[in-house]
């Protein structure tokens, strides 16, 4: 027998051995297609005669078959699916919207769920008002028109935006801030060689560098400015002060209101409050206000500092309540002062700061250790023994000897200096730190506008 080489002379023998494997079209099976290279997919071969150097498969997810060269399927092995049933239910179809419909319910109720939604997509061609295929694509009818989600949201004023649909004033201003985002990362390089040259570089490059600073005017430059010098030495934040009053707006003014309440030094802090004096915005007083309430004890009478001097009198009553603040703290006790407090009614100071627990132990900060130059702080973790285990479950019980030392809750009252300085300051009163008074003096005399309007004089 004659043999013939060359892959010429396996190709047509490949598809026709492929063809009996598979078989015909209504009687095909569900196949595991193995392809050169170690792929392997699950769907249902089909083959179309005319084109013998290709093949489709049909997935059981997709509504497409896919199409593959003949010489890439190394192997097809047929096993029984849903598709079988498929292929032969829509041999028999015919053109009309209730024939697919009810093929595409087939197709749902299989898990064909690609397949259903291309029949009722077909069913909605034959007919565009067959409302049970609407239905099913999720079609919402609107005034006499049948409109699919996405067409409704565009009914609705919606724009597709990234993959979501939004209203045109989110889709602007998500790309605002994409643009100042980038924009900002410019900036923070462009700022970052400025400081580096002024940190670095010769006489006349630093003085270059500090005037460049110096003509920034742009608003999205606030807070790289920020973020570069913000924490920075005093010389180089007292230069970040000026920086942002000379530029015009609310965000300026805002970062500068931030850097005031943040700043430890009094040279500094001074420097900026200048600027905010320079900048007049309404928004200055609401911000500083707000900052009464703040947990931190010194942003507290930072603010009222800065109030004071701003000479807003509007803010007397806020700083009548931030006059004295309460702050509760965890803190440790040595069980023989614990016991002493207990048994004879001592007075038990606090102990040193808790930084944590858990089920058996506790850690806690040292006391500083000093030396010439040096201060110290350190922590240590000692074991923790509940309260239940100490008594065993009998109140009254006495704690045994020799116990760690025990976490306790602890009322710490602080008495605000500078925001006595600005009541004193804007009221003239001086009520030290009695709240009572302050609040009844407030209920009875307080005037929030004690300048007399002027009265365009009479004829």
């Amino acid at each position: 027998m004659r043999r013939h080489g060359g892959r010429g002379g396996t190709t047509g023998s490949w598809v026709l051995s492929l063809a009996v494997l598979v078989g015909a079209f209504a009687q095909a099976r569900s196949d595991s297609i193995e392809l050169r290279g170690g792929g392997e997919i699950q769907g249902k071969v089909i083959i179309d005669p005319k084109k013998p150097d290709t093949v489709q498969v049909l997935l059981l997810k997709g509504r497409n078959p896919l199409t593959f060269q003949s010489k890439l399927i190394l192997k097809v092995i047929p096993k029984a699916s849903p598709l079988d049933e498929y292929l032969a239910r829509k041999q028999q179809l015919s053109a009309t919207a209730p024939a697919e419909f009810e093929l595409g319910l087939w197709c749902e109720r299989n898990g064909l769920t690609d397949l259903a939604r291309a029949h009722y997509e077909a069913a909605i061609e034959h007919d565009k008002m067959f409302e049970p295929a609407r239905k099913k694509l999720g079609h919402v009818q609107h005034g006499s028109q049948w409109l699919s989600p996405d067409e409704l949201r565009q009914v609705q004023g919606l724009v597709k935006y990234k993959g979501q649909w939004v209203t045109e004033e989110a889709r602007a201003k998500s790309e605002e801030s994409a643009q100042l985002s980038a924009a900002q990362t410019t900036w923070v390089r462009r700022i970052k060689m400025l400081r580096q040259a002024m940190v670095a570089g010769s006489e006349d490059r630093r003085r270059e560098a500090e005037a460049e600073l110096m003509q920034i005017r742009e608003v999205e430059a606030v807070h790289p400015l920020v973020k570069v010098l913000g924490n920075d030495e005093a010389p180089l934040r007292t230069l970040l002060a000026h920086v942002l009053g000379a530029i015009p707006g609310k965000e300026s003014n805002r970062a500068l209101v931030d850097m005031l309440l943040a700043e430890p030094e009094d040279d500094v802090r001074n420097v900026i409050l200048d600027r905010v004096k320079e900048h007049d915005e309404p928004a200055t007083i609401p911000q500083l206000v707000k900052a009464l309430r703040s947990e931190n004890v010194k942003v507290v009478n930072r603010a009222a500092w800065a109030l004071g001097n701003l000479e807003a009198v509007t803010s007397v009553p806020p700083l009548v309540a931030a006059l004295v603040t309460t702050e509760e703290r965890m803190v440790i006790i040595p069980a023989e002062a614990e016991n002493q407090g207990a048994n004879s009614g001592g007075n038990v100071g606090p102990g040193p700061a808790l930084m944590g627990m858990n089920r058996s132990t506790l850690a806690y900060l040292t006391p500083p250790a000093m030396a010439p130059g040096v201060v110290a702080y350190g922590a240590v973790s000692v074991p923790y023994v509940s309260q239940d285990q100490l008594t065993g479950g009998v109140l009254g019980a006495l704690p045994p000897a020799g116990r760690g030392p025990v976490p306790r809750l602890v009322t710490y009252t602080y008495q605000n200096v500078e925001v006595l300085g600005a009541l004193i300051k804007l009221t003239g009163q001086d009520f030290g730190y009695d709240g009572s008074a302050w609040r009844r003096w407030v209920n009875r005399s307080f005037n929030p506008n004690p300048k007399p309007v002027r009265q365009i004089p009479q004829p």
